[in-house]
């Protein structure tokens, strides 16, 4: 921490690609939503520019203009990918990455010469590409999460035109950036092969501890396909391949015979089609019965899943850091991760199995921790210990705070450190 930090509340800026309500995006709106409350919470002034998406839909919201969203004051910017017609046409245009924003510019530019700190969540797009060059011309300290995108397994994809705007867009930005915001190790390499000597911090997400002890409970309409004895296996996530949802499924058709009562429960958006693939996957398997699909659940629904769930299993091919897992721990369920997680802790603490993508070794986990009730039981134990030592929204936010101050006073340190 540092003691020599000024005492005056800092004006800080994120730019993101969305906000709440915005939660069909998936687990950065959670997390940069819970930081930007957290410093507010804590006396600062946080701004949010983002835009109206929501994955492969426009919020229904004032674009534009501010609105007060908890203590943080948010301008929606409209995306500007053609008319609706021809986002009809091409559904494609609807969840396209750049998100363009005419209008959004000019607020930047406006906005950043009077912040004390620019903090841009997410390459790729315009509004952090946009808004981390006007930082550095007006010399604003600006910090920089990439939030698990220049992972190797996600580079791997359209890898030509990935590396043409790194190399051209992003690296020159990274390497004027005051500091470099990393999830977990892997990004913190990830960051120093791209930007060598940058002063680079390792900071988690964070997780609420009270929404898992509220005693809140819900009711929903997956509640009467879930019989009381059932032992159930929780993804909760975009359906998307690059999640590994096909692999989980895959897993669970080698080992269903062997546990009558598991359920797979396969909770999130549909994204390009995956559901209707997943379920075709699953008539071909033999096992639609055992396969249920609520959609997104949100709220208390969600934390009621959540506490009804035996295990949490995500097999992504990389992740920053799951918001997902993060709240599957918190409510006491046990794990099993890929390694493209980056979250090696978890079988460290005992509290999940952390596994390569290969389908045998999964199968093999996954019926292991099946067959053994008691086991999980206690792994979901201590899920909650690691939560409250590790991953406590308080003193997560305290570290970020404790950089921005250290950013405004001139300070840095070389990411080696």
């Amino acid at each position: 921490m540092n003691e020599h930090r000024p005492r005056r509340p800092l004006r800080i800026l994120f730019a993101v690609h969305g906000y709440k309500p915005a939660f069909r995006i998936g687990g950065p709106i959670e997390s940069v939503s819970a930081l930007a409350n957290g410093l507010a919470a804590r006396g600062h002034e946080v701004l949010v520019c983002t835009t109206n998406s929501n994955l492969d839909e426009d919020l229904d919201i004032a674009t534009d203009v501010r609105h007060e969203v908890g203590r943080v004051g948010v301008w929606y910017f409209r995306r500007g990918v053609g008319s609706e017609a021809m986002r009809r046409r091409f559904p494609a245009l609807r969840t396209g990455t750049f998100l363009f924003c005419p209008r959004m510019r000019r607020f930047l530019a406006d906005a950043i010469p009077t912040v004390d700190i620019v903090h841009t969540h997410m390459p790729f797009i315009y509004p952090t590409a946009v808004a981390a060059r006007i930082a550095i011309q007006h010399r604003r300290p600006l910090f920089y999460h990439q939030r698990g995108v220049f992972d190797p397994a996600r580079l791997s994809y359209r890898p030509l035109k990935k590396h043409l705007y790194v190399r051209f867009v992003e690296q020159p930005v990274l390497r004027r950036a005051t500091c470099l915001v990393a999830l977990n190790e892997a990004e913190r390499a990830s960051f120093h092969q791209l930007a060598p000597g940058v002063w680079c911090e390792v900071i988690p997400n964070g997780i609420d501890l009270a929404q898992f002890e509220s005693g809140v409970t819900a009711k929903s309409p997956w509640e009467s396909r879930i019989a009381s004895d059932a032992e159930v296996m929780l993804f909760m996530g975009r359906l998307h391949a690059t999640k590994g949802v096909h692999r989980l499924l895959d897993a669970f058709g080698r080992v269903h015979a062997r546990h009558p009562k598991a359920l797979l429960v396969l909770a999130g958006p549909d994204e390009q089609g995956m559901r209707a693939r997943l379920e075709d996957a699953a008539r071909g398997l033999g096992i639609s019965n055992r396969v249920l699909f609520p959609g997104m659940v949100t709220g208390a629904e969600k934390m009621a899943l959540l506490r009804r769930a035996n295990l949490f299993a995500l097999l992504s091919d990389a992740e920053g850091m799951s918001m997902a897992v993060l709240e599957a721990l918190g409510s006491g369920c046990p794990v099993l991760l890929s390694t493209g997680c980056h979250m090696p802790e978890v079988e460290q603490a005992g509290a999940g199995r952390v596994v390569s993508g290969d389908p045998d070794i999964v199968a093999n986990a996954l019926d292991k921790l099946l067959e053994d009730p008691a086991r999980l039981k206690e792994m979901g134990a201590r899920a909650k210990d690691l939560v409250r030592q590790r991953y406590a929204w308080p003193q997560v936010v305290e570290r970020i705070e404790d950089a921005y101050y250290t950013a405004v006073l001139g300070g840095g340190r070389d990411s080696a450190t």
